[in-house]
C-alpha cells in the first residue's frame, strides 16, 4: 500500500507522543491520534466499557496525554469503574449524556482537581452507589480551580455530596443531582461561581450550599435551578433542610429558581451581606420560605412567590447585627402556624417579619393565620416602614413591637381586609397591648406613624 508524505508525517508525530506509556495504554494501530475536532478516544488507552476492574490508571494516562496535546478526551458510552482520578490542567472530559457512566470503585471521589487553571466536564454521569462517605466528600471534588466548567452531567446516589468546590470559579449548568445523602453541591470560598439551570432532587440535608470560611464577597450567581424534596436527616434548627443555603457569603444573586418541598427553608441567607433574592418561586416548606438571619447587612427580597409554609419570610437577628433590607413586590400565601421538622412547639403563621432598617412595600399577603406583616420583636425594632401592601385574611393585619423606648416606624397606604384580630395592633413580646390602631390612636404607640390605610 502506498503511503503519502502527509500520512508518514502524521504517523511520526503520533509515534513520538507515546514512548513512556505502559503497554495497556498504547493507542491501537487502527485508531491513532485525534478523532477529528472531537478529540482523543479514551478507548485507545485501554478503557473498556463494562469492565469489572478499577480503570483509574487508564483514564489518568488518557487525561494526561490529552491535556498535553490540548485535546478533549472522549469517553464512549458505557460503565466505567474508577476512583480518585486527578484532572490535569486544561482537562476536557466529554461523555455521551445519559450513556457514559462513571461508578465509584471504593466510595471515594471519582474525579479530583487541585491547584489548576481550568478543567471542563460534560455529558458524564457520576454514580456513588449510595456508599456512605465522610462529611462534605464529593463524587467530584475540586480545590483551587480557576475555572471549572461542568455541563450536562448527572450526579447520582452520592454518599455525601455530589459536587464539592473549594476556592473555585467557573460554571455548573444544565446538570442533574439526585439522591444525595447530604447535599447536591457544596461551594466554599467561591471565586465567583455561576450555578444555573440545574435539577436537584431528593437530598438528605440541603440542595445547593454557598458557604465561606469567613464573611466575604462571594459573587456567586444561583439562577434558574429546580430544587425539590430536600430533607433534614441530620436534624438541627436551620443548618439542614434548605433548598439553597448561604453562610457568610456576600454579594450573591439568587434569581428565578423553582423550589418545592423543602423540610425547613427554600432560601436561607445566614450572615451574607449584599444578597439579592429575586423572582424565585417556592411551594411547601416546613419553616420559613425566605430567610435572612444573623450578621447580614443589606438584603433584597423582591418579586418572589411563596406558598404553603409555616412563615413566608423572616428578616431577623438585630441582636447579631442583622439589618438593612427591602422586601418588595412579593406574594405570600398560606402561612400557617405549624411545628417545624425537629421542633417541639408551633411556629410561624406570619407572612413576613422584619426588624431593623427595613422597607416592606408593594407585597400581597393572603391567609397568614397569625400576622400578615410583623414589624419588630421585643427590643429588636428600629426604623421600619410598611407601605403600599395588601394584607387579606390574617389574624392581625400588621403588628408592631412597642417594647423599645425609642421607636420609628411608618405604616401607611396599606389595604387590610378580613383581619380577624385587628388591622394594626401594637404588641409586646408578641402579645397585643393596644386596640386596633387603624381605628383609634393609643398613647402606648408613640413613635409609630399610621396614615391612610384602607381597612375593611
Amino acid at each position: 500500500m502506498a503511503l503519502s508524505r502527509r500520512g508518514l508525517l502524521a504517523a511520526g508525530l503520533v509515534g513520538a507522543a507515546w514512548p513512556t506509556l505502559p503497554a495497556w495504554a498504547q493507542p491501537t494501530p487502527a485508531n491513532r491520534g485525534p478523532l477529528g475536532h472531537l478529540g482523543l478516544d479514551a478507548s485507545q488507552f485501554g478503557l473498556r466499557p463494562g469492565a469489572s476492574e478499577d480503570q483509574a490508571q487508564r483514564l489518568q494516562a488518557a487525561l494526561n496525554e490529552a491535556s498535553k496535546r490540548g485535546a478533549p478526551l472522549v469517553l464512549p458510552p458505557g460503565r466505567y469503574r474508577l476512583g480518585a482520578v486527578q484532572l490535569p490542567d486544561g482537562a476536557q472530559l466529554i461523555g455521551v449524556s445519559g450513556k457514559t457512566r462513571l461508578v465509584t470503585a471504593s466510595g471515594g471521589p471519582l474525579l479530583v482537581a487541585s491547584n489548576i487553571g481550568r478543567a471542563s466536564l460534560s455529558g458524564l454521569t457520576f454514580d456513588g452507589l449510595d456508599i456512605p462517605s465522610p462529611q462534605k466528600a464529593g463524587l467530584v471534588a475540586c480545590d483551587t480551580v480557576g475555572e471549572i466548567a461542568i455541563s450536562d452531567c448527572e450526579f447520582a446516589k452520592a454518599g455525601s455530596v455530589g459536587l464539592v468546590l473549594n476556592r473555585c470559579g467557573g460554571r455548573v449548568a444544565t446538570s442533574k443531582f439526585r439522591g444525595m445523602r447530604d447535599s447536591a453541591l457544596f461551594s466554599l470560598d467561591s471565586a465567583g461561581l455561576a450555578i444555573e439551570q440545574n435539577e436537584v432532587e431528593d437530598c438528605g440535608n440541603n440542595g445547593i450550599q454557598i458557604w465561606r470560611s469567613q464573611p466575604g464577597d462571594d459573587r456567586s450567581i444561583v439562577r434558574g435551578n429546580m430544587v425539590s424534596r430536600i430533607r433534614a436527616d441530620a436534624g438541627g434548627d436551620g443548618q439542614n433542610g434548605n433548598g439553597i443555603s448561604l453562610y457568610r457569603a456576600g454579594g450573591v444573586i439568587i434569581e428565578g429558581n423553582q423550589l418545592r418541598d423543602c423540610a425547613m427553608t427554600f432560601i436561607r441567607n445566614n450572615s451574607g451581606s449584599g444578597v439579592q433574592i429575586l423572582g424565585n418561586q417556592g411551594r411547601r416548606c416546613g419553616e420559613v420560605g425566605l430567610y435572612a438571619e444573623f450578621a447580614f447587612e443589606g438584603t433584597i427580597m423582591a418579586n418572589n412567590l411563596v406558598e404553603d409554609c409555616a412563615q413566608g419570610a423572616n428578616i431577623t437577628n438585630l441582636d447579631h447585627g442583622g439589618r438593612l433590607a427591602v422586601f418588595a413586590n412579593n406574594i405570600i400565601r398560606n402561612a400557617r402556624r405549624a411545628i417545624a421538622p425537629n421542633g417541639k412547639a408551633p411556629v410561624g403563621g406570619i407572612g413576613v417579619h422584619v426588624e431593623a432598617e427595613a422597607a416592606v412595600t408593594g407585597n400581597v399577603i393572603e391567609n397568614a393565620s397569625e400576622i400578615g406583616i410583623s414589624l419588630g420583636w421585643s427590643w429588636g425594632m428600629r426604623n421600619l416602614s410598611a407601605t403600599g401592601n395588601v394584607v387579606r385574611k390574617a389574624g392581625i393585619g400588621i403588628s408592631v413591637s412597642l417594647v423599645p423606648k425609642e421607636r420609628s416606624a411608618l405604616i401607611a397606604n396599606n389595604v387590610i381586609d378580613e383581619a380577624r384580630d385587628g388591622a394594626i395592633v401594637g404588641t409586646e413580646y408578641g402579645k397585643p397591648v393596644t386596640g386596633d390602631l387603624a381605628k383609634a390612636p393609643d398613647p402606648k404607640a408613640a413613635g409609630i406613624t399610621i396614615a391612610n390605610n384602607a381597612v375593611r
